[in-house]
């Protein structure tokens, strides 16, 4: 029987590949002839439904799923001639006459007795007479007569069934035999080819990042005699040894194969081999498979005309290939090749030459998962129609009717089902994407970024159509969906300009994301002007993403300290700002004035990518390489942008650099104007030299400090380098990860003392571990091995005790408590790095800590919602004025973190589980009135949060004040700049209601500062004494200083002649002021009671005069 088995099989397994490949020529003639793209996933759709189809049978068929007859009815011995008929029935009640019918129950039949089928499908409950029970005589069913068919010698039938399954098992046999030489031989091309030279090299690359692919190696062969891709896990290209290829026509060969890896045409080439292999006999599988390659031809042809040097160099490209050719070649078997036998050549060649087609290189993914499933609903289909039981007899009485309770429940599941789907119906955005001179751009790429930690890579959406337009609908079960809800950007990329970055609120057609950000910022208490520009900002955004002209790219030389180039440096993207004019006219004048800084020029770049998170370029933006004299040109990033670019290379220190594409001359900013020793920015133009300071690799292995086994996967990357001031600005900068054995080459640290930081692989519970190196110039690269200590993990979940809903994002530390004995292992190597180790979107997180008490402290990503320092006292001594943890090997302060929370896990615990509750405590509301009884529409205010007082922004009359406690009294100034009034209020009471803070006039100080010589004190700041204000709730803060642009700490400068003005202050309350001069180890000194024991005046104005710069009594 085994033999006819296989027989009836190939002839489904041929009906319903006829059925699936006439469906797809169909659904192909439907869509048009000039759709490839569309033509091409139909077919591949067409190839994996042929092949999954028999599967799908035999799957159902062995669940019992879908009647699956492997052989026909008449294989059965038994033919049941006449219906069956009750025995009871039969003895005891009329007979049925006159077409009448009736219902009889289930037989049941004793079948211990009863021979072995020939067919247990056909003949399972098939009685056998004389061998029923008495019991179940009466419900037990018997044929009124049968015929039994007795076999003699070989069939015809058989015989037939022989012949067909040798000829396709031993046409499958050879087939699938010579399909594994091909690739076999394939691989033997592969062993004995030569890499390519670094220029093949780097070209391939560029290409690739355009492609935004991971470049595949290149390597030559003589055994090749067109260009061709191989490989479906590791895809490599071949190059025939040809050494007078022009770079445009080997841009144009990278394309056209890079185009066959972005498509995974090897896989699909290799399915369809297959399939012509197993399924010889069916001619509609050869013309398949023809047709996949054609398309996929077709398709890369159209990356090369849309990417390449232009439509007639490729056609002449080609045709050079063709005439090369000898006999069919190898890579034709079993690689991708540009040019082969199969290819119709002068068909591709005029197709190339026709400019009037539009190009599409990729299909939208609504279209493609329309695709799919049609797809699964035909391949499904066909497995249970051509393979359905040859007597077709279903019983569908067995379903009975439904009641009207069952209708009604069945109407009410659906309303409430379509209730839910409209509620989730997803994200629709809609835009276009347009050049600068307002015109359709066809074919652009549309992705998103983040804006959080993380904005090294770019999800891709869709491209836009020939319109420039673009339309995505996205599921509410999609990961997406919830990405593009959590600050995410749309950008825009094009060749020939620069990339173009929205808002994604800009193209949500609902206008929810749009009310949703609105409603955030009036909740973010920023002052009233941020918040009148932002809602105008907003309100005025279009759903278009305009892109820039690509006219000024960044051009240089890399050279290292003696002058000489610096060949293969590379140049990578970490940060692209943008005005919102589009023009850097405005932000060259405000870094060109007197006091400008760093962070204050910063805020006029409103549209930005990337952020200071050390070492993460945004990968999405291809890099450049130094050419052999030092030379680079940086295209792609549009003009009138600031860039920050990470430049590293063979033995030079990686360090930053910062670009303008617009000409002009180098501006110098210091990071802070007030702080002398801050760090200095130079804004090259389009045109500079970047010098790069020497560097030494450092070599070592990293293991495990019990085992000793090497830890492979492990991190090392720069925490401070030598010569940064500002050490979170070296944080990733220089970076290496540790190889199977645990040996690592870290390389781009500078000249002289540096500290890197150890971070185990995710999966790993190893502790951080820092260490310090000293690279001195002329010397040998050190040695530094390290050894990590592996800890457990501490799991838990952060949530809002009050709501129960998860922290969505954060950071975590984790530290041992002083006396923690495991604490050791740790005490001269261990680190904070306080972007590592983060709270999950669902609140959950994972960190590795030691046995024994130690501590974990969070910060959600929402700092202004929750009070610090909860769980503190639980941690601290009462008499401790520091409020900070006495932790290995340093304090943790516990004003940094909102909730801290001990850990104590035994020496043999696998892992110890911490939950950390937020508590946002009370929410107080308060009325401002100004001094007539009318409402203050708006202003500043400081006592929304405990710890840490700022100045944050109100509207309408009400303050927020956050996480309230009576043990603990809230100061509360207000001002409000229109009417120039301002108030004060101190809140101590235990449950306080209806509170009110009515303003009145604010006064105004002004004076000056002198040294004991009588000669002014130009540029000195004077701001708040923290410790005082942290210590006396009755001590006021310094209002606002209005010309102070880049936020941080409020204060006043005095001017050049040593004068200064402060308005908006509350009048009667107590302040304590220090001065600081603006100099390397400058004086300070408090001013103490400056206002000398006189309260100030509602509307008063208070000429202080001279005030004595005395000796300092403190410096930093």
């Amino acid at each position: 029987m085994m033999e006819t088995t296989v027989a009836y099989f190939a002839v489904h397994v041929l009906l319903q590949s006829t059925l699936l490949i006439a469906v797809g020529c169909l659904a192909m003639r439907f869509c048009g002839r000039a759709k490839p793209v569309v033509h091409s996933v139909i077919l591949r759709v067409t190839l994996l439904a042929v092949l999954i189809c028999p599967l799908v049978s035999l799957a159902a068929n062995y669940l019992g799923a879908t009647s699956y007859a492997m052989l026909p009815a008449w294989d059965n011995n038994d033919v049941l001639v006449t219906e069956r008929i009750s025995a009871t029935e039969a003895s005891s009640s009329p007979s049925l006459e006159n077409g009448s019918s009736q219902q009889f129950s289930t037989p049941h039949v004793s079948t211990e007795a009863m021979p072995l089928p020939q067919d247990p499908g056909m003949t399972a409950n098939m009685p056998v007479a004389g061998e029923v029970s008495p019991i179940a005589a009466d419900n037990t069913t018997v044929p009124s007569e049968s015929f039994v068919n007795e076999k003699t010698g070989l069939s015809l039938q058989a015989l037939i069934s022989w012949v067909v399954t040798l000829i396709w098992l031993s046409g499958a046999l050879f087939l699938l035999t010579k399909l594994l030489r091909a690739c076999h031989g394939m691989t033997r091309v592969v062993k004995n080819s030569q890499p390519a030279e670094a220029q093949l090299q780097n070209l391939c690359r560029e290409t690739a990042e355009r492609l935004e692919l991971r470049p595949p190696e290149v390597r030559i062969s003589p055994a090749v005699h067109s260009p061709c891709l191989t490989g479906i896990r590791k895809p490599l290209i071949l190059l025939p040894a040809q050494n007078n290829l022009s770079d445009a026509v080997l841009r144009d060969i990278f394309l056209h194969e890079l185009a066959h890896q972005t498509r995974r045409d090897c896989l699909y080439f290799l399915l369809a081999r297959f399939a012509t292999a197993v399924l010889f006999f069916q001619p509609l599988a050869w013309w398949l498979a023809r047709c996949l390659e054609q398309l996929a031809d077709d398709i890369c042809d159209d990356y090369v005309i849309h990417y390449g040097s232009g439509r007639k160099r490729y056609a002449n490209t080609l045709v050079d290939f063709a005439e090369r050719l000898p006999a069919p070649s190898l890579a034709t078997e079993a690689g991708l090749a540009m040019v082969s036998h199969r290819s119709a050549l002068s068909r591709r060649v005029l197709r190339i030459l026709d400019s009037s087609r539009v190009l599409t290189l990729r299909l939208p993914m609504k279209w493609v998962a329309l695709i799919l499933v049609l797809g699964f609903f035909v391949t499904t289909s066909a497995a249970v129609l051509v393979n359905a039981r040859a007597d077709g007899s279903v019983e569908k009485e067995d379903a009975g009717a439904q009641t009207d309770e069952d209708l009604a429940a069945a109407v009410k599941a659906q309303s409430t089902k379509q209730k839910q789907d409209g509620k989730n119906a997803g994200l629709h955005l809609r835009g276009n994407v347009v050049n600068p001179a307002g015109q359709p751009v066809p074919n652009a790429s549309i992705g998103y970024v983040s804006t959080g930690m993380d904005q090294r890579q770019r999800t891709r959406l869709t491209t836009t159509d020939a319109r420039g337009n673009f339309e995505i609908t996205i599921p509410a079960s999609d990961p997406r969906y919830a990405a593009l809800h959590n600050d995410r950007m749309l950008v825009a990329m094009a060749d020939g300009f620069g990339p173009a970055v929205e808002s994604v609120m800009q193209f949500d057609t609902s206008g929810e994301m749009r009310k949703s950000l609105l409603k955030r910022i009036a909740a973010s208490h920023a002052s009233p002007e941020f918040l009148e520009q932002a809602r105008k900002r907003i309100q005025k955004a279009t759903p278009t993403l305009q892109l820039v002209t690509d006219d000024v790219p960044l051009t240089g030389t890399v050279v290292d300290i003696e002058g000489q180039p610096v060949t293969g440096a590379r140049l990578q993207v970490t940060q692209l700002h943008a005005t919102e004019s589009g023009s850097l006219d405005d932000w060259e004048q405000a870094a060109q004035k007197p006091g400008a800084d760093f962070y204050e020029t910063r805020m006029l770049l409103i549209k930005s990518l990337g952020n200071d998170v050390g070492g993460a370029t945004l990968e999405y933006i291809p890099s450049v390489v130094t050419d052999r004299n030092g030379r680079f040109t940086f295209k792609g990033l549009g003009h009138e942008r600031i860039v920050k670019l990470l430049i590293s290379g063979p033995g030079i220190a990686t360090s930053y650099a910062f670009a303008r594409t617009r000409q002009g001359k180098a501006i110098e900013l210091p990071m802070q104007a007030r702080n002398p020793s801050s760090e200095t920015i130079v804004y090259h133009p389009s045109e500079f030299t970047h010098v790069a300071g020497p560097s030494l690799p450092v070599i070592g292995v990293v293991r495990d400090a019990k085992t000793r086994q090497p830890l492979p996967g492990v991190t090392l990357q720069s925490y401070h380098l030598a010569g940064r001031r500002v050490s979170g600005w070296s944080e990733g900068l220089v970076q290496a990860v540790t190889d199977n054995q645990g040996r690592y080459r870290l390389e781009g640290l500078p000249i002289g003392k540096n500290e890197v930081i150890c971070l185990a692989a995710r999966d790993q519970p190893h502790l951080l571990y820092k260490f310090s190196t000293e690279l001195n110039a002329g010397s040998p690269p050190p040695q530094q091995d390290v050894e990590l200590v592996r800890g457990v993990w501490a799991t838990g979940r952060a949530y809002d005790r009050v709501s129960g809903e998860p922290i969505r994002g954060g950071r975590l530390v984790y530290a041992p408590l002083q006396g923690n004995p495991f604490a050791k292992s740790i005490q001269k190597s261990y680190a904070l790095l306080t972007s590592h180790y983060r709270l999950q979107e669902d609140g959950t997180y994972r960190i590795p800590v030691l046995p024994g008490p130690g501590a974990i402290g969070v910060m959600a990503n929402d700092h202004m919602l929750y009070q610090r320092g909860q769980g503190a006292e639980k941690l601290i001594d009462q008499d401790n004025p520091f409020k900070a943890l006495k932790t290995t090997p340093f304090w943790i302060v516990a004003t940094n973190y909102h909730v801290l929370a001990k850990v104590n896990p035994a020496e043999d615990a696998k892992s110890a589980q911490v939950d950390l509750p937020f508590d946002p405590g009370p929410t107080l509301r308060i009325n401002v009135v100004k001094q007539d009884g009318t409402t203050s529409l708006s202003g500043n205010y400081v006592g929304m949060m405990e710890e840490f007082p700022s100045w944050n922004g109100f509207e309408q009359g009400q303050l927020e004040i956050r996480g309230y406690r009576s043990d603990h009294p809230r100061r509360v100034q207000v001002i409000d700049p229109e009417s120039q009034q301002a108030g004060y209020l101190l809140i101590s009471k235990q449950n306080p209601t209806d509170l009110k803070i009515t303003l009145e006039p604010w006064a105004e100080i002004t004076g000056r500062l002198v040294d004991e010589s009588g000669n002014p004190k130009a540029r000195v700041i004077l701001s708040n004494v923290y410790q005082a204000i942290s210590k006396d709730p009755n001590v006021a803060l310094l209002p606002p200083n209005p010309e102070q642009k880049s936020g941080g700490t409020v204060s006043y400068l005095t001017d050049g002649n040593g004068r200064f003005q402060i308005r908006g202050m509350i009048p009667g309350a107590k302040y304590s002021i220090a001065a600081r001069e603006i100099r390397k180890n400058g004086g300070y000194f408090e001013l103490g009671d400056f206002l000398k024991g006189k309260p100030l005046q509602p509307g008063e104005v208070r000429d202080l005069g001279n005030i004595i710069f005395k000796r300092p009594t403190e410096t930093n």
